[in-house]
């Protein structure tokens, strides 16, 4: 039997060599991931190993493009009425029009119950709300980082990063440096809450095992129902 080794989404098909000294991964042009293991090397020092690089794995993915969360999440239509969530609220597109000598107006900004696109903006929508989302990303971030890290006892990197990480709400490199999909910003903050002691935990413990899953459970009882919400809504937003 073929071995593999499975973190998160992912799914990594195992070959080994005895001229191999250290683990390697490879991520083929049609998307398959490798691990290339020493011939005495076990499954889980592997998975250990690997889980420090998922970064760059995903930084990967996404460079190919289609990725499994492109296609979970539902597309955007920069159309007036189109619906938008920020903070789990939900807000209507509205599509502006701006004189031209009017550069102080933002491309995007929220009004009551409506998300403002400036019209001429339109067909850049999608990198316009990604750069807002963003930007609004970093602070709130921080902030949950600092909240959270007391409760579950790590000191992570000073700053988080926000970035568009494919199909992944977050990750932890090996610095400690927490890296979140600027996506977050849709979700309810219980649920941001929830991503934040995830990758927070994963200072502690870099796999998926008990002892990583029992160091979430005490900061958040219900992390098991917030983890199906998102598997099942997460991507409607």
């Amino acid at each position: 039997m073929s071995e593999a080794i499975h973190i998160d989404d992912l799914v990594f098909s195992v070959k080994r060599s005895t001229r191999r000294k250290t683990v390697g991964i490879t991520v083929e042009r049609d998307k398959h991931l490798i691990a290339h293991l020493p011939q005495e090397a076990t499954l889980d020092e592997a998975e250990n190993l690997i889980a420090t690089k998922l970064l760059w794995v995903h930084q990967k993915l996404a460079e190919q493009g289609g990725n499994a969360r492109d296609e979970v999440f539902r597309p955007a239509e920069f159309v007036d009425g189109e619906g938008f969530h920020f903070l789990g609220k939900h807000y209507r597109l509205k599509l502006v029009d701006i004189p031209k000598h009017a550069t102080d107006i933002p491309s995007v900004r929220f009004e009551g119950d409506r998300l403002l696109l400036r019209r001429e903006q339109s067909v850049a929508g999608a990198k316009r709300i990604a750069e807002y989302y963003t930007r609004a990303a970093h602070p709130y971030l921080n902030d949950a980082v600092q909240r959270w890290k007391r409760v579950v006892g790590v000191e992570p990197a000073r700053f988080v990063q926000v970035m568009d990480l494919g199909f992944r709400w977050g990750s932890c490199s090996a610095d400690g440096t927490l890296n979140f999909h600027w996506r977050i910003m849709q979700l309810p903050p219980q649920m941001i809450d929830y991503i934040v002691v995830h990758e927070l935990a994963h200072i502690k413990v870099p796999d998926h095992s008990a002892t990583f899953w029992k160091h979430v459970g005490l900061a958040i009882p219900d992390f098991d129902a917030r983890r199906k919400w998102l598997q099942q809504k997460g991507g409607e937003l």
